[in-house]
């Protein structure tokens, strides 16, 4: 019997990079001798400018396609390409301003509200925060669930909106259902009975890889990481076998 396909999906941000920062040379070397045998699509909560400026060139040349904004958005390797589309209620952008003026951390950076294809991206503490901010945040946020809190209450008062935590210091908000599973399901449309290995650090349920986990299928495989560093030593263990 042929084997399957076997088609790697990564996560960019805590996963092949450390968050918000380029990917290091020391992760670059191997992973640039990985997408060199394997059928490689990066799928990131940031839009795709941003997966630019994380990850060098000479790997995207590489890759299969990549999925930005939570699969919203997509570049193929042969050119092709789709966009998704996301008109927020306005009574959610109100919302969204109450959260940030009613917030207990009260350092602010600007740009909390990012408009992405197909969704928004939110942070109380902003996106233009240093890398130095951001793990402030993120360590306040780790014992005041500030993140997951707004989460589910944006999740109880809009029913047809999903909201999941992402990164170190925002949520990710869009359409039902439009979120990385729609990257998985896109995959296996293009080539049909594959197996699917996808590296990510919020697989927990309210982080915004667990959809993938979600459509998971016989024979697919979920490596929940907590740093580039973990996906290094598992792409190791994979460079050892006879892919």
């Amino acid at each position: 019997m042929m084997s399957k396909s076997r088609i790697f999906l990564f996560d960019v941000d805590g996963t092949l990079t450390p968050p918000r920062q380029k990917m290091t040379q020391k992760f670059e070397k191997l992973f640039g001798r990985f997408v060199d045998t394997q059928e490689v699509f990066l799928v990131s909560g940031s839009d795709i400018e941003k997966i630019r400026q994380q990850v060098p060139a000479r790997i995207l040349s590489k890759c299969s396609g990549i999925f930005g904004s939570s699969g919203n958005e997509y570049v193929g390797k042969d050119g092709e390409s789709y966009k998704n589309s996301f008109k927020p209620p306005t009574s959610l952008i109100s919302d969204l301003e109450n959260y940030l003026d009613s917030s207990l951390y009260k350092t602010r950076t600007g740009k909390h509200i990012e408009y992405r294809p197909g969704m928004i991206n939110f942070s109380i503490v902003g996106r233009n925060a240093t890398l130095e901010q951001r793990s402030e945040y993120n360590k306040w946020d780790s014992s005041n669930n500030e993140r997951g809190a707004i989460a589910k209450d944006i999740q109880n008062k809009y029913p047809g909106i999903d909201v999941k935590v992402g990164g170190q210091i925002s949520i990710d908000i869009y359409p039902r259902g439009l979120d990385k599973a729609q990257s998985v399901e896109y995959v296996r449309d293009m080539y049909g009975d594959c197996s699917i290995v996808f590296f990510g650090d919020r697989t927990d349920k309210d982080g915004n890889d667990y959809s993938v986990t979600q459509v998971v299928k016989e024979g697919d495989v979920i490596h929940p990481v907590e740093s580039d560093e973990d996906t290094y030593l598992i792409l190791e263990s994979y460079m050892g076998q006879d892919l």
